[in-house]
């Protein structure tokens, strides 16, 4: 998931560039666009790069020398070539970096490295619209981590009870640690299940029973708890699988 601003300047680079490249291409071979049809090919081509460029362009995109370049390729004249690799394209170019640094990242966006294998469709599919629904988000993230945990446990569903049966600190079914041997391991087995059933109390029932006023940041921390309890589910093990190989190693 690649974020706005690298997505925007990649677009504006790749219509200036095909720009520059054609421009370039008749100053090279000169003679063989004096030929008004080869020199009206040239013409299209550059042109419809244009068209594309501006629809990519946002309103409030810096003063540049797009109209000059408009003109430019309306003309299409020798010097208006060396004007548009010299001078126009270089200038829009400038001002797209300008832009594209000055533009918001989505905090989702900037998580996309962290979030879980299983959010990340979702969460593009949210950032489509030009104003995602963070709550409906976090209703279809939450069904897709306690589908993942019945799939992985077993369990009959995601409720505190099979939480707490299933990663129960005395007699876990899935063991989050090596064992629960230790003081360390037992702690951690605790953890997951708290946490299990803390995601559930604060963030899933909630959503699941109403609107919730749900906003950028509110998402990406909840994501992160989340992407946090799908990891834990994924690198938790049966239990009867660790009681069988100590029972081997024996």
């Amino acid at each position: 998931m690649a974020h706005a601003s690298v997505e925007f300047l990649a677009a504006v680079s790749e219509h200036c560039r095909k720009i520059i490249e054609l421009a370039g291409v008749a100053i090279r071979d000169k003679e063989d666009y004096e030929d008004g049809a080869a020199r009206e090919s040239l013409k299209q081509a550059m042109g419809s790069h244009f068209r594309a460029l501006s629809a990519i362009l946002p309103e409030d995109f810096p003063t540049s020398r797009r109209w000059d370049l408009a003109r430019h390729i309306k003309f299409c004249e020798p010097h208006d070539w060396f004007d548009i690799v010299l001078w126009d394209v270089p200038d829009v170019l400038a001002k797209a970096e300008q832009y594209a640094l000055g533009m918001k990242q989505s905090d989702l966006s900037a998580l996309d490295e962290f979030l879980h294998p299983s959010f990340r469709p979702r969460v593009e599919l949210a950032l489509q619209a030009e104003q995602p629904n963070y709550h409906d988000l976090l209703v279809a993230c939450c069904t897709a981590l306690a589908t993942q945990f019945v799939k992985k446990s077993g369990a009959t569903d995601d409720s505190d009870g099979e939480v707490g049966r299933i990663f129960s600190p005395n007699n876990p079914e899935l063991l989050v640690a090596d064992d629960v041997e230790t003081e360390t391991n037992k702690n951690r087995q605790r953890g997951g299940m708290l946490l299990m059933q803390g995601w559930r109390a604060f963030v899933r029932n909630p959503h699941a029973h109403g609107e919730q006023p749900t906003d950028e940041a509110y998402a990406a921390h909840a994501l992160m708890l989340m992407s946090f309890l799908g990891r834990i589910i994924d690198g938790a093990k049966p239990a009867i699988e660790n009681e069988d190989d100590t029972t081997s190693a024996s």
